[in-house]
């Protein structure tokens, strides 16, 4: 059984392909990519639980950093 250690949610198909590209460039196989279309409207819910909503750049910025080895 396959568990992802990430869930990015995405706001719009365009995104979602965006990220799954990313994802298998940097062949990355525990990121799960869900498009959901409440997350715009997600994001005070997700502040009031401490929760942080990234954009494409703030994630492609994330992973670009793991490869290099910091953070």
């Amino acid at each position: 059984m396959h568990i992802p250690r990430f869930l990015f949610r995405v706001k719009d198909r365009q995104i979602e392909e965006e990220a799954r590209t990313m994802m298998d460039a940097f062949h990355i196989t525990d990121v799960e990519i869900r498009r959901d279309d409440t997350i715009e409207s997600a994001w005070l819910e997700d502040y009031k639980v401490m929760k942080t909503t990234y954009g494409l750049e703030e994630i492609q910025e994330y992973l670009e950093g793991l490869l290099s080895g910091s953070d």
